[in-house]
């Protein structure tokens, strides 16, 4: 077992020099001078819309008015796919004309002889620019290398009688509706490999947002060795204040992706930040000096989370709250066929944010002053108090800290899955705490491999046997691990090892 001391804190010669209750109050804040990196890490990620192609339903708008341009041709092929697109006001095609007369047999596809020897044509869809994000722009003219410009009756008679009727059915005229276009140029697999790897990218991004959360639980249990269930209700809250901010915003300064998601993602931040300072001021701190067992502070967090969800319902609203879809931008990994397997940005938000967060954290830990306080009373509260820390300003910043990452947590899941209501953050709440058991309480290590192992197996269960089940499949997996190891996969942090090194005999 790890033993502690004070000159391991470099307190030894702060005390002989009587200096330390100066050093603290000039150092409060000290320990959270990483703070900046870790606000800037989301609004890096975000830097990574700036290379985000459009949707595809303005290339579908002028792939499906082709066939009506050119109504005489027998079989287009069409030679433009939709990642060569780079100007999404003009789209342009390039396409061949198949007549009948260049297949060698009856209702088969020409030889590539004859196709290399077709003329090359073009046809540019011009479209006004869309007035919010990931919305469409409207098909505002059309110009042919074969007939020029097109009137604007042509235009209107277009838009009214084709696309809005027509549709689907004009992508018959093409020699491949299925595959040309939209299908990328990527590695092809089988389907179960492609199908498999999908659900596992789904359930990775799930279990990101899982051990965001499970770190906050970790944060503060392995301080005080306490769980506090209102975690859940903090990132409910803050997720909400991230589509109420995203909304005023939008309402405000119009629909500037880059403006909305860092100001809701601020306000985030502060609002769980804000809660949390607020139930270990009058809460945990208060049953903490008076040395309560953990069955009154388990008591305590239930009423923070009765009361958390009744405020919330009461006076902002019991309705859901929807975020329009902001950053919409998927690539493609790899293809079955027509099933392709796509990555979300959202989903590389979520990964690098948590790999990014737990870094930092690590970081924060061993090399701040506040991480080594902590863990000086992680160890012994007792001769960590003896030393000259204060255990009452440790459990505030760390009570802050963890709202920080509440903050985060809801930010990204507002803006990922776009949809919040009062009782959302309740059992979010439990599947994270699950995973900070399972991977085993009080280790930051556990809390990542708990969460990502709670999203694979709520992804691989939902796309194999359906989700009626998928909660029941979670708690009956945590229900094996324990019977299995009672720990915890990487066992259980009691309060006196350090959060961030395996326990004394496990290394």
């Amino acid at each position: 077992m790890a033993s502690f001391s004070c000159k391991n804190l470099k307190i030894k010669q702060d005390m002989s020099s009587r200096t330390l209750p100066g050093n603290c109050v000039r150092h409060r804040f000290r320990a959270f001078r990483c703070w900046p990196f870790m606000l800037l890490m989301p609004f890096l990620a975000i830097g990574l819309g700036a290379c985000q192609p459009d949707d595809p339903w303005q290339f579908n708008i002028c792939r499906i008015a082709l066939p009506g341009i050119e109504d005489e041709a027998p079989k287009i092929r069409l030679l433009t796919r939709f990642d060569e697109i780079t100007d999404q006001t003009r789209i342009t095609l390039h396409y061949q004309i198949i007549l009948d007369n260049a297949r060698t047999v009856p209702d088969k596809a020409p030889s590539p002889s004859a196709i290399s020897s077709l003329p090359v044509h073009q046809m540019s869809c011009l479209f006004s620019h869309a007035d919010k994000p990931n919305g469409p722009g409207t098909l505002i003219g059309i110009e042919t290398s074969r007939f020029g410009p097109i009137s604007p009756t042509h235009l209107s008679i277009l838009n009214r009688f084709w696309l809005d009727r027509v549709g689907r059915q004009a992508l018959d005229r093409y020699e491949n509706p299925d595959q040309h276009g939209l299908t990328p140029d990527v590695p092809e697999v089988s389907r179960d490999l492609a199908y498999g790897l999908q659900l596992g990218i789904n359930g990775l991004s799930r279990g990101a947002i899982y051990g965001l959360l499970a770190l906050s639980f970790t944060l503060i249990y392995g301080l005080i060795g306490r769980i506090n269930l209102a975690f859940g209700e903090i990132v409910m809250t803050a997720a909400l204040s991230t589509v109420i901010g995203g909304l005023l915003l939008s309402s405000l300064a119009g629909w500037n992706l880059f403006l909305i998601v860092i100001g809701a993602t601020a306000m985030a931040v502060f609002v769980g930040s804000g809660l949390s300072h607020l139930t270990w001021r009058n809460v945990f701190g208060q049953l903490g000096r008076k040395a309560a067992g953990g069955r009154a502070v388990i008591v305590a967090s239930l009423g923070c989370v009765l009361f958390i969800q009744e405020f919330v319902r009461l006076v902002i609203s019991a309705r859901n709250f929807n975020l329009p879809p902001l950053w919409q931008y998927s690539f493609p990994v790899l293809r079955s066929d027509q099933f392709v397997v796509r990555m979300l940005g959202f989903d590389v938000l979520s990964i690098g944010m948590a790999v990014a967060v737990g870094g930092v954290l690590i970081w924060m830990m061993a090399n701040t002053r506040f991480g080594r306080q902590w863990r000086a009373i992680s160890q012994d509260r007792i001769a960590a108090g003896l030393c000259g820390i204060s255990l009452q300003r440790i459990e505030q910043q760390s009570f802050v800290l963890a709202g920080f990452l509440c903050g985060i947590t809801g930010a990204v899941m507002a803006l990922r899955y776009g949809v919040i209501n009062f009782h959302s953050g309740t059992l979010f709440g439990f599947k994270a705490l699950v995973a900070a058991i399972l991977g085993g309480i009080g280790q930051m290590r556990g809390a990542w491999l708990g969460g990502f192992v709670i999203g694979l197996t709520e992804a691989y269960w939902s796309g194999y046997f359906g989700g009626a089940y998928r909660d029941v499949a979670v708690f009956g997996l945590l229900a094996a691990i324990l019977v299995l190891r009672p720990g915890g996969l990487l066992g259980v942090n009691d309060g006196k090892d350090s959060l961030f090194s395996p326990r004394a005999g496990q290394i």
